[in-house]
């Protein structure tokens, strides 16, 4: 009560009145022992209720199992939220020497991290310049040590090449290559390890296969009808070539 009423600038009665209406609502609970407040079982129901008609989790899990197999390495499954981007599925390989660049569930500025800025490059111009200016007033990327002006390249080339190939920021010695998922509402995969296993001829083959489960993975997406429609197949324009450096 003490942080709420801190938090709100609300006097204590107030605060009390609102929370205990909350609560007849099952949208709050309280701890008898604690008398702490944490958010109630109808908000988990609501957002139940709330969630698309596909969960792109599920539909990715058995291509993110047969990349990892594939290639050996750490696949992740990041989305768009509001102005972050969040891992919400990975699948190990087999490789020996594993490469954990983000824990399911880890949020990062969007634009940061190979999987966000696929995104980021994803989406139309309007959006992105929205996202772009609050990340910038929330000091976002100056937290990593990333200008706009360096972020604004990275979208460019990222939109040149149709993906996304760069080393790991703060992890020298690692690389990642990123997929925008066509018609996924803002999701991507990603694929990070050594170096050397994605450049040259190898990171070639991976990115192919890469690209090989993003097409799948768009085609099931685009047969998932929401409100009876299918969802409409984007693709982003890009150019084939080998794998490039960022």
């Amino acid at each position: 009560m003490v942080d709420l009423t801190a938090m709100t600038e609300m006097e204590r009665p107030t605060v009390h009145r609102i929370l205990e209406a909350l609560i007849t609502e099952g949208l709050v609970v309280r701890e008898g022992a604690t008398k702490k407040y944490h958010l109630g079982p109808v908000l988990y129901e609501m957002s139940l209720a709330a969630s698309p008609r596909y969960q792109l989790r599920d539909l990715c899990q058995a291509h993110l199992q047969a990349v990892a197999e594939s290639t050996g390495d750490t696949v992740f499954l990041i989305v768009r939220s509001g102005f972050d981007s969040v891992c919400i599925d990975r699948k190990d390989g087999g490789f020996p020497v594993r490469v954990s660049t983000r824990d399911v569930g880890q949020h990062l500025p969007l634009g940061l991290g190979a999987g966000g800025l696929a995104i980021l490059a994803a989406l139309p111009d309007e959006t992105m310049e929205g996202v772009l200016a609050v990340n910038i007033e929330r000091q976002a990327y100056s937290r990593a040590a990333i200008t706009v002006k360096e972020l604004r390249r990275r979208i460019r080339l990222t939109r040149e090449m149709g993906y996304v190939a760069k080393t790991v920021d703060g992890a020298p010695g690692v690389r990642a290559i990123a997929l925008a998922i066509p018609g996924s509402e803002s999701g991507a995969l990603s694929v990070s390890a050594l170096s050397p296993r994605l450049s040259g001829p190898r990171g070639d083959k991976v990115l192919a296969t890469m690209r090989r489960a993003v097409w799948n993975i768009a085609t099931m997406v685009r047969n998932s009808c929401i409100d009876g429609r299918a969802v409409p197949l984007i693709t982003m324009p890009r150019r084939e070539m080998p794998l490039g450096d960022e």
